[in-house]
Order: structure tokens, then C-alpha cells, then sequence
């Protein structure tokens, strides 16, 4: 498992899980904990990610750790993190923690990473988000949802103004 100063801040760590994989991963975190082979903030991390994919609810952990973690950086990984998780199932409030994670992060990109991540929050901004969980979704399969709907909207908001320009009939 990486340490938490390996994380890459314009990463998308929210790839669907199955449960068995969750289980899985989460029965490594358990044991990486008893053996104290892991950063302890890297086994949070990955606790809240195979949590989140076994169903359970993570809100309080990740605010747990926002307040705990003394590092900027961290604080914007775990909110990213959990912004992205709440994403992959489409749920309110995704946009609110990446926009708050991305905040966080400025000033720790690396690189390209600060173009990268605002050019993804502003495509995922178009996903509807709802109160009742999908089943996740790959990064992939969200911006390409997302530029359909971009692509749909444009396409409706350019019909409607063509309709309510009636300026030619009213003389």
C-alpha cells in the first residue's frame, strides 16, 4: 500500500469495487494494520474506499480524518477521495467535496495535475446527481456521460433560443 505522500492529488482512486474486492482489500488493511506494515493514513484511505464499495456508510470517518490530519495536502486527498466515491455513484453533494478537495490541493499539484483536475470537475459537473446511490461508475464511463449531456444541453439551450428569438414575427 503506497504511504499517503505517495497519493497523486489529481489521481481518480474511486474505480468501482465488487464486494468480494472490497472484502478483500479491506481483510489487507486489517492485517497491514495488526502487522503496523502501512503509513496509518494510507490503511485510513484505503478503509474508507473498501468501506465505501461494501455499502457502509464512511461521512463520519472522512470528516474524522479531515479534522485529524494535520497536513493540507491530506486533508484535500481525503475530500477529494470522498468526493469521487460519492461521484462514481452519481450521489448530491460529490461536487461539493471535490470542489472543497481541489481548494485544499492548489497549491500540492504536481505538474499538470491542477489542469488536469479542473478540467474534470468541470466536465463531471454536468452528471445529475441524486439522493439515491447507481451502481458506480468508472471515471471513463462519468466523463463520457458527462460530455453527452454537455452535448445535449447545448443542443437544447441552442433550440430554445432559436424559438424565443420571435423578434422577425412581432415586426
Amino acid at each position: 500500500m503506497p504511504s499517503s505522500k505517495e497519493y497523486d492529488l489529481s489521481a481518480w482512486y474511486a474505480q468501482p469495487l465488487t464486494v468480494e474486492d472490497a472484502k478483500e482489500k479491506l481483510e489487507a488493511i486489517h492485517l497491514s494494520r495488526k502487522q503496523q506494515e502501512s503509513d496509518l493514513s494510507s490503511l485510513r484511505i484505503e478503509e474508507v474506499i473498501a468501506r465505501y464499495w461494501l455499502g457502509r456508510e464512511v461521512k463520519g470517518d472522512v470528516e474524522n480524518y479531515q479534522a485529524s490530519y494535520q497536513e493540507e495536502a491530506h486533508r484535500a486527498l481525503i475530500t477529494m477521495i470522498y468526493g469521487q466515491l460519492l461521484m462514481s455513484k452519481k450521489r448530491e453533494g460529490a461536487m461539493g467535496y471535490l470542489d472543497e478537495g481541489f481548494r485544499l490541493a492548489t497549491s500540492h499539484f504536481l505538474g499538470a495535475g491542477y489542469l488536469e483536475v479542473m478540467r474534470r470537475h468541470d466536465q463531471l459537473r454536468h452528471i445529475v446527481l441524486t439522493s439515491r446511490p447507481v451502481p458506480g461508475l468508472s471515471l471513463n464511463e462519468l466523463l463520457q456521460e458527462a460530455g453527452v449531456i454537455k452535448k445535449l444541453k447545448g443542443k437544447v439551450s441552442h433550440h430554445r433560443d432559436i424559438r424565443a428569438d420571435n423578434t422577425d414575427t412581432l415586426g
